[in-house]
């Protein structure tokens, strides 16, 4: 059951972070602020998701994990709720900085959680679970929260989230599990854990493949209109189709066993890599532009939980929580990356459709590292579900 619980909070959070990007215009308004600087809501979030995540891994790491995962989701309520009531623009702005440190902090304690209450061989099933309320979000999660905003306002989304929210705090009250905690790691061996060759070349897989991922996605509205031809309505319904896709890579990554992982994981990023290469040949099509949009959704989401599980399963227990916070850390470090890497293709008159092809050498070169993390493997200390059998 907790693995339920885990995505009805995963898919708060998410939807805490993505829900903004639809209510710009009418937060700026209202707050009467330019939607430039509504947008930098977005972007100090970002920074704080990104630099908080780990800082806040240490900070937390003698707290026990069901007490501090219950913390993080009284905190992502407490912060939706002070988003709903704020007036002005610098009280939005601290109460985005709470939900953005609850979402940092949260992806971390959740994946050791989701990894400890279940088999050694369902782990992945259960890390995919966790990724897959962030998947339900970008197709659910966001359309949703903008309709509530238009017909209700702005702060009646941030009500929805609080609500999301506190219901994915009852059921960890209720059905989380108490999780031993491992002697808790030194600074300097849990930064250490990170200096093996294997986490860098984990964090690797993600840093490439992400990077390529999100310089596509991040400029597909202007594919779909100016290369495909696609009208705004057809254009949501590529959305759409994405979102299911990303659902549908979810699924398939819970499929695969822990001790599979560096097999299927190639293969994952280099399908990856031939959606990306393929766009100049799809996006003038307008079903196989739709079909191709629903593919890279569905690669991105199997290639994100593989690379986390197979992560957090070469460290010991006490240093599972940070190697998580810092693969989200890389994660948004590649988001920059991709939608710089998206805009120079443009800016040096490629056109949309090259973006693609241009992001499949970053994606090409995380296939190569993800080919060699069997050579790198390491062995890791007692399972997180041992510790619960003790």
């Amino acid at each position: 059951m907790i693995i339920y619980v885990l995505f009805v909070c995963s898919f708060a959070v998410a939807t805490a972070e993505f829900v903004l990007v639809g209510l710009l215009p009418q937060v700026a308004t209202d707050l009467d602020v330019s939607v430039a600087a509504a947008g930098q809501l977005v972007t100090a979030y970002m920074i704080v998701v990104t630099v908080g995540g780990p800082v806040a891994t240490v900070l937390t790491r003698r707290l026990p994990r069901r007490e501090l995962l219950a913390g993080t989701m009284a905190l992502a309520t407490v912060s939706a709720v002070a988003s709903a009531m704020a007036t002005s623009y610098p009280m939005l702005l601290s109460a985005r900085l709470g939900s953005a440190l609850a979402q940092a902090l949260f992806m971390a304690v959740a994946s050791q959680v989701a990894m400890a209450s279940v088999p050694p061989e369902r782990q992945t099933v259960a890390v995919a679970r966790l990724f897959g309320g962030f998947a339900l979000a970008t197709v659910l999660g966001l359309p949703l929260g903008s309709l509530i905003g238009e017909a209700y306002g702005w702060p009646a989304t941030f009500v929805a989230v609080a609500g999301l929210a506190a219901l994915g705090l009852l059921g960890v009250l209720v059905f989380c599990p108490r999780i031993p905690n491992p002697p808790p790691a030194g600074v300097r061996d849990s930064v250490g854990a990170l200096l093996r060759p294997g986490i860098y070349a984990g964090l690797g897989v993600t840093l490439l493949a992400l990077t390529g991922f999100v310089a596509a996605f991040t400029y597909v509205a202007p594919m779909l209109r100016t290369v495909t031809g696609l009208s705004p309505g057809w254009v949501s319904v590529g959305l759409v189709l994405y979102g299911l896709g990303t659902i549908a890579g979810n699924l398939l990554a819970g499929r695969v066993r822990p001790d599979a992982i560096t097999r299927r994981l190639p293969l994952a990023v280099g399908a990856l890599t031939a959606i990306l290469l393929a766009q100049p040949l799809l996006l003038p099509v307008a079903p196989l532009a739709l079909a191709g949009l629903a593919l890279l959704g569905a690669t991105a989401f199997l290639v994100v939980p593989l690379v986390q599980t197979w992560l957090m399963g070469q460290v010991d227990t006490a240093t599972t929580g940070l190697v998580a916070a810092v693969n989200i850390s890389v994660a948004g470090a590649a988001g920059a990356l991709g939608a710089a890497l998206g805009g120079t293709v443009l800016a040096i008159g490629l056109g949309p459709a090259w973006i693609g092809p241009v992001a499949a050498v970053s994606v090409l070169a995380g296939t190569i590292v993800a080919t060699r993390l069997t050579r790198v493997s390491t062995p890791r200390g007692p399972s997180p579900a041992a510790l619960l059998d003790r």
